[in-house]
């Protein structure tokens, strides 16, 4: 066979690949950084239990009560194939997964009937084209012909290696934003761990909906790397999406474990507690840390998950849209000077951002603000946003509209503000609806000013 530089670049991409005699390479989502500032006993519960719900990328798990598609897929046995009795898979041949994604190697099967009924086993081999599948052979899983049985993630796994084809040099393995061409990229790709995206049709204190992120997938972000996937089908784009909002979720439940355990247990609370001024032993703080583990954790545990499932189902409500409640303004000079002259009062502060003719050179681009997180001014002039980034304000004569170039999509950027960023939200108590559609006229009029 012919190895042409393709794949050689495939090969540095995506080195985890299995070879006949090697042993694959063991692949983990990362942790965050404040995780593992955690002190060691404090971390390795939340590590676990991110485990244990999520899986890891070569072995997805779900759970009851998310807001994804997992694609679960019934199966039967037809036949089993003999095996050694020191063979450590055993093979069967099935009916019913005919159309299910070809690639489950990996997935949780669950037996839903015969002497295995209940338990759990991890798909070793599949053969999409034969229908043979190989799982570990135990005392308990001895699969007989008409057995039946539930693989799970199937959906999720399709839009796992989507995602690994075309996102993950970027967005990396976890979507933590460092795949390894992000360091080369102006802006940083996104973290999608927050589960805040800036481009959506929702409300301020709402995420994105579905069709906001398909929509991203599609059209791309103007002005950055991120490109357009439209030569993907629509399927292949459901695929992916329904994957990051499953690590936004996943990224999400890891936050609020932390942040939870943060203020009481992290390494540096713990040197504090233990120092002479503290005046605790690290068995005091070791018991108390014990105690929360074995009687608060696990609603700790359920709150996070809920919530965050919660928050992502709302979202796709119609009440989370964001839907002008008159026909947008025509686009006169009457509308344009109206918007001009908002742009301009105290009423919005456009300019102070944006510059007063819009070029992005406003006041607050030479001020030291103050990051929210840490309390303490950033090191650079100017605006940032909640990852950290410097954020330049956008020069409106450029025409280039991240979030899109529509007049509802300018519409909604000034109703509920840009996620994540200091961009405000003014919406019904700040503006009414005819201001912001003059609003809308101004800024789309500045590319063809003189």
């Amino acid at each position: 066979m012919r190895f042409g530089y393709r794949d050689f670049i495939l090969l540095l991409l995506f080195p985890v690949i299995t070879i006949a005699g090697c042993e694959q390479p063991k692949v983990e989502f990362i942790f965050s950084k404040k995780t593992n500032e955690l002190m060691p006993a404090a971390a390795k519960p939340v590590k676990e239990a991110l485990v244990r719900e999520f899986g890891n990328p070569l072995a997805l798990t779900q759970f009851e009560g998310l807001p994804t598609k997992f694609g679960d897929v019934e199966g039967k046995v037809k036949s089993v194939e003999s095996t050694g009795a020191d063979a450590p898979l055993i093979r069967f041949q099935t009916t019913g997964l005919e159309n299910a994604y070809d690639k489950l190697q990996g997935l949780p099967l669950e037996w839903t009937s015969g002497k295995a009924q209940g338990q759990i086993s991890r798909i070793k081999e599949y053969n999409f084209e034969t229908g043979i599948i190989a799982v570990e052979k135990s005392a308990e899983i001895d699969p007989q012909p008409g057995d039946t049985f539930l693989v799970e993630c199937t959906r999720l796994q399709f839009g796992r290696d989507l995602y690994n084809r075309h996102c993950m040099h970027c967005h990396g393995m976890s979507g933590e934003g460092t795949g390894p061409t992000s360091r080369y990229l102006n802006p940083p790709p996104r973290d999608f761990r927050l589960g805040i995206y800036k481009y959506t049709s929702t409300k301020s204190t709402d995420k994105a909906q579905v069709h906001d992120l398909e929509r991203t997938v599609k059209e791309g972000i103007a002005g950055t790397y991120m490109p357009s996937f439209k030569l993907l089908t629509n399927d292949e784009v459901s695929a992916i999406v329904n994957y990051v909002i499953w690590l936004s979720i996943r990224g999400e439940t890891e936050k609020k474990l932390v942040d939870e355990l943060f203020l009481d247990y992290s390494q540096e609370t713990f040197a504090e507690r233990t120092s002479e001024a503290g005046g605790e032993t690290p068995e005091e703080v070791n018991e108390e840390l014990k105690e929360y583990m074995e009687l608060d954790f696990p609603d700790t545990l359920d709150f996070a998950t809920s919530s965050v499932a919660e928050a992502w189902e709302e979202a796709n409500l119609e009440e989370a849209l964001v839907i002008p409640e008159s026909p947008r303004v025509p686009d006169s000079p009457e509308s344009r000077e109206r918007g001009r002259k908002l742009y301009l009062s105290d009423k919005t502060k456009c300019a102070t951002c944006h510059g007063p003719q819009g070029r992005g050179n406003g006041s607050a681009t030479q001020d030291f603000w103050t990051n929210p997180v840490t309390n303490e001014k950033y090191p650079n002039r100017g605006l940032h946003d909640i990852w950290g980034n410097q954020l330049p304000p956008r020069d409106l004569h450029r025409g280039i509209y991240r979030g899109g170039r529509r007049p509802i999509d300018i519409y909604r950027r000034i109703f509920a503000g840009i996620k994540g960023t200091p961009m405000p939200a003014f919406g019904p108590s700040a503006l009414t609806d005819e201001e912001r559609w003059d609003l809308v006229n101004y800024v789309m009029s500045l590319p063809y000013s003189k």
